[in-house]
């Protein structure tokens, strides 16, 4: 058994997986496997992929073009590493990026899921929103009740904590499957971010996260109650979903919980902003509660008009 098992999908990525996979044959840490998933790709991706003689790259096809959730699990299944990193067929890995994380982990075994930050880079970059991710469990947990706290590419996860609870990748959060994995992961153990840029993460007309994407803002959605409904009682969430978020909602939530991130989600995800928000957000002293960069969120959206939060790498 290996220390790292690497699952990496790919579809028609012949243009940068070479790039991608010889990222990880420079690792300064040498003891890992390569899952290649090429998940019916009509371009020369196959090609590329064996033209690598390294005996630690493990080369698998799917029958069809089956999805990336289908082949993140069997990525998942096919692993035998402790450790399950994930990389993507057009991103690149620092030459330490596993030594420092398999080191971290080594010497934290409460964590279970260790990422790191990313450096943007790409033809798109202009347009993209860059994220610098939380490094401490209680901040990513927090994190998790409006979007995902790990950038998914970067991350590396205990594999036995997969396999003990029987977590995977699920398919009813298409474009978001990585957020909700975090909420199922997220009673199990603690989560870290390292402080250092140890993968360069590329921007491109094809990127799935971006904002305004119908299925990805349905998948946050429904994210947003998984993880409400883990919080507060009585199936609460699915009512506070189902309806328009107000002033009286955030009332309500208030009443049920003291959980920082949740009344975050609820002002971020307000289908009104007026000065009755803004007013109501200064004299209740949320404005301390939640702090300065929530308040800038809540101006943006009074003097533009709602712009809610979707972003998952």
């Amino acid at each position: 058994m290996v220390d790292v098992s690497i699952v990496l999908p790919a579809y028609n990525a012949e243009l940068t997986i070479g790039e991608a996979i010889q990222s990880i044959i420079n690792q300064t840490y040498s003891d890992w496997e390569l899952i290649v998933i090429n998940d019916g790709s009509s371009d020369n991706t196959e090609n590329v992929v064996r033209a690598f003689s390294d005996k630690r790259i493990r080369y698998y096809a799917n029958d069809s073009n089956r999805k990336l959730i289908y082949t993140l699990n069997r990525g998942l299944r096919l692993a035998t590493g402790k450790y399950i990193a994930r990389m993507d067929a057009d991103d690149i890995c620092y030459p330490d990026r596993l030594a420092k994380q398999v080191s971290f982990m080594n010497a934290h075994p409460s964590v279970i899921v260790c990422g790191t930050q990313i450096e943007y880079f790409g033809s798109k970059l202009s347009n993209y929103r860059k994220l610098r991710f939380p490094c401490k469990n209680k901040e990513l947990k927090s994190k998790l009740a409006i979007s995902t706290c790990f950038a998914h590419p970067t991350v590396l996860i205990r594999r036995i904590v997969l396999e003990k609870n029987n977590i995977k990748y699920d398919d009813n959060f298409k474009n978001a499957e990585d957020f909700s994995l975090w909420i199922d992961l997220s009673p199990f153990g603690e989560f870290a971010n390292l402080p250092e840029k140890l993968l360069k993460y590329r921007i491109s007309d094809f990127q799935i996260s971006q904002p305004n994407n119908p299925i990805t803002e349905k998948s946050v959605l429904l994210c947003r109650k998984k993880y409400a409904n883990m919080i507060l009682p009585n199936k609460f969430a699915d009512n506070l979903f189902k309806k328009s978020i107000n002033l009286d909602t955030i009332k309500q939530v208030k009443g049920l919980t003291s959980e920082k991130g949740i009344l975050e989600a609820c002002y971020l995800s307000m289908d009104v902003y007026n000065f009755k928000e803004l007013l109501y957000f200064f004299i209740t002293f949320d404005f301390f509660r939640l702090g300065v960069r929530c308040f800038l969120r809540l101006l943006k959206r009074f003097l533009k008009g709602a712009d809610p939060i979707y972003y998952i790498c």
